[in-house]
């Protein structure tokens, strides 16, 4: 559907609709609100009638969630910002969308809101998403800082010396404590800093960047660039579709400077307590040069990457083994795999890029491949971003994300045609994996490799060039067996054969986010945090972004899209627990 077949009438239709929507929330009439909506339609709001995150899906779901809202604010009042996009979702049909804004008494906040194209009187889908809070507003274009340290006492001081200052910290503790110097710490710390809250970031590598710098010579990125740009600061519009990882490693250096952000590199967590009655913790950090620092914030935030710690399984024999053994987290460039036998255990994502990496380099690998995999190429998941990233340069990304951002089940039933529609295109590549024995599915429900990200960010991979190596045998394949137990040089597999070995790097992923709380803080802590990653009955993700049964504890991260996107709702809730905590108003 193009703007010229647009249904006559659609924008009166959409301010018929916003109108109706505000007389029903100014009256309270909950019944009439509801009735605005389809019987298989959904509204997904963060922040704005409670502070979380949450979807109701159908008209009887929405009136409750709107009666039980814990912020009984009547003036929501929403309005459609800009033309109306025809879009059509695949297993579901034809819409027309618009981008909305709203405001209540204390909230200004933006959305999407999605019409059925046969009936414009009834929405399909409302976004609603809390951006500021109306007396603290973030600085902006219309909000800067001011100062010009001219004069009095200012003078003294120029704008390095406070910066060296404030990295300091040694005349007061930061209110925020974000573990981890990726993209998700540095988009909450960003996020944090624009809301005048004082965030230190904490690192062991020794440059910002470094999670990326010291990963494997030939990484790129898997996904268009118009996914990934960082929050306030986009990537060059002269930059490449696939980021190499060194290229993004240093546009995070850069990042955490230009934003100002407050970054100890070199430096590591120790541990933390959380005082009930003072609402603080009590956390230690070596830095780098030994020293122990004792800090008390109120709130911290766990951004060490959604993947956590490595799983790293023992085998039999393993003592006898004389090669190596490494575990896909810590592979880099400085393993040295040129003429070598490598064995790579797993067949998720870092299995095939690991394999791929050692082609390149001189060495032989074989992947064993333990369980199936959904495999999509990078040619059919970039057309599947095409409805989404050809809007980039037409709208700025954080605008973009309003339309990503509907909820998780709508993404579920998009994907359910989609992966179908993928496995075509990819018809050839897939009977070519089948032909050399590599075992394939499409997802536990016939969703295709995204659903999987939602769901456990493991079993699926986007081909790069891993597949075709296989494909042509460049890339060996032990399919269907584990490891029964390694020898001197090398693997033997529970069918019994055996295999040379000079490395073995281990792709067997990651234990639970939840078993990292439990390391770096407590057991207890973790049981309060509960389940990491994943969908909850409620259908949205499980303990990260939102407030956990941890209080003054958060969980960041996840990928570029969702931690642009999601960083702003954690720092609009830590925000909002500094301003009770103070006294004032939100």
């Amino acid at each position: 559907m193009t703007v010229a077949q647009l249904p006559e009438g659609t924008d009166a239709a959409f301010e018929r609709w916003c109108s109706t929507f505000n007389a029903a929330v100014a009256a309270n009439d909950s019944e009439g609100l509801a009735s605005l909506f389809a019987a298989d339609s959904y509204w997904r709001d963060i922040l704005t009638l409670d502070e979380r995150i949450q979807t109701a899906k159908g008209p009887n779901a929405i009136r409750s969630m709107f009666e039980n809202r814990s912020r009984g604010d009547k003036l929501l009042r929403i309005r459609t910002d800009g033309d109306a996009l025809p879009q059509e979702l695949p297993n579901i049909g034809p819409m027309i969308g618009k981008f909305v804004r709203f405001e209540t008494e204390t909230l200004v906040g933006e959305g999407f809101l999605r019409l059925h194209a046969a009936d414009l009187d009834r929405a399909f889908a409302l976004l609603t998403v809390t951006r500021e809070l109306k007396a603290h507003p973030p600085l902006s274009l219309t909000n800067r800082d001011t100062r010009a340290y001219r004069t009095g006492t200012e003078s003294l001081t120029n704008w390095l010396d406070k910066r060296n200052q404030s990295l300091a910290y040694e005349d007061r503790d930061p209110d925020v404590l974000v573990i981890g110097g990726g993209h998700g710490g540095l988009t909450v710390a960003a996020r944090l800093k624009h809301l005048d809250v004082d965030v230190l970031v904490v690192d062991q590598n020794e440059r910002v960047g470094d999670v990326w710098r010291k990963r494997y010579h030939s990484l790129t990125l898997h996904n268009h660039i118009g996914l990934n740009h960082l929050p306030y600061m986009p990537f060059p519009d002269s930059w490449p579709v696939f980021l190499p990882k060194d290229k993004l490693a240093g546009f995070l250096e850069y990042y955490a400077e230009a934003m100002e952000l407050n970054v100890w590199t070199s430096t590591t967590f120790l541990s933390g307590d959380y005082d009930e009655s003072a609402g603080r913790w009590t956390v230690r950090v070596r830095r780098g040069d030994g020293t122990i620092r004792t800090m008390h914030p109120s709130h911290v935030v766990m951004a060490i990457g959604v993947s956590g710690i490595p799983s790293i399984p023992t085998f039999p024999g393993q003592h006898d083994f004389k090669g190596q053994i490494i575990h896909s987290s810590a592979y880099g460039s400085q393993v040295d795999v040129k003429g070598k036998a490598v064995v790579v255990v797993g067949a998720g994502t870092s299995a095939h890029d690991v394999a791929q990496d050692v082609h390149l380099r001189g060495g032989k690998a074989t992947m064993v491949q333990r369980t199936s995999v959904t495999v999509a190429s990078i040619e059919a998941g970039t057309n599947a971003a095409g409805p989404i990233t050809s809007l980039e340069g037409r709208f700025p990304a954080e605008q973009l994300d309003l339309i990503i951002a509907g909820p998780f089940d709508v993404t579920r039933r998009i994907h359910a045609k989609m992966s179908k529609v993928m496995a075509e295109q990819d018809a050839e590549l897939l009977q070519g994996l089948r032909d050399v024995g590599f075992l394939l599915d499409n997802g536990e429900d016939d969703t295709g490799w995204y659903m999987k990200l939602v769901r456990t960010l493991s079993g699926y991979y986007l081909n790069v060039g891993a597949s075709n190596l296989i494909i042509d045998g460049e890339i060996g394949l032990k399919t269907g067996v584990g490891v029964a137990r390694l020898g001197a040089d090398f693997v033997e597999f529970t069918d019994g054969t055996q295999l040379q070995a000079d490395v073995i790097v281990l792709g067997t992923g990651y234990r639970p986010l939840k078993d990292a709380v439990a390391t770096l803080f407590s057991p207890e802590v973790a049981e309060k945090v509960g389940p990491i990653w994943g969908l909850g009955a409620d259908g949205e993700q499980q303990g990260i972004w939102g407030r956990t049964g941890q209080p003054g504890f958060f969980v960041g991260g996840s990928t570029f899209t969702m931690s642009r996107f999601y960083s702003n709702v954690t720092a609009l809730l830590i925000k909002s627990d500094l301003l009770r905590a103070a006294g004032k108003r939100a």
